[in-house]
């Protein structure tokens, strides 16, 4: 495996709208509903977990992926025989398991019929790349930037 960092993709339009609508709805909500004291410390503090568990970039030094978050690092230990894909298609069928569906991306647990249970570390499914190991059943779900870069790294 090659070292490298790479930048995570921009955020494509759906995680964007979402990411805006509830932004807005945050500064909102208050002023509409009578439970404002309640929306006002609901709403930000949602936002701000959730933007902390956003991804910023991806860094690859031996076997290892780490995830860079805006105030901390999530460390993946890689299987030694892994391998890494385009995955364009990976929409089809995609169900949320247990995440983070668009509020600054998309992170957690994730499901489709061609990879099964996943893990993911997105931010624009346009960029989408699976790191998989079929021995010891592993797979995650990465969106850098630069795709093809990021697979020969992985790949070698």
């Amino acid at each position: 495996m090659i070292q490298g960092n790479f930048k995570a993709a921009p955020l494509d339009v759906m995680a964007k709208v979402v990411t805006v609508l509830m932004i807005v709805a945050a500064g909102v909500i208050p002023f509409i509903l009578d439970h404002m004291m309640y929306f006002m410390g609901f709403l930000p503090v949602i936002l701000f977990v959730t933007w902390l568990f956003s991804v910023t970039g991806f860094a690859l030094e031996g076997n290892t992926l780490i995830v860079s978050r805006p105030l901390w690092k999530t460390t993946i230990a890689l299987p030694p025989d892994c391998t890494a894909r385009a995955e364009p298609e990976i929409r089809k069928g995609l169900l949320k398991t247990m995440g983070n569906g668009g509020l600054f991306g998309y992170t957690g647990g994730f499901r489709n019929r061609k990879l099964g249970n996943f893990k993911t570390y997105a931010t624009n499914w346009g960029h989408a790349v699976s790191v998989t190991s079929d021995a010891n059943e592993f797979c995650i779900v990465v969106t850098p930037e630069e795709v093809e870069l990021f697979i020969q790294s992985i790949n070698g």
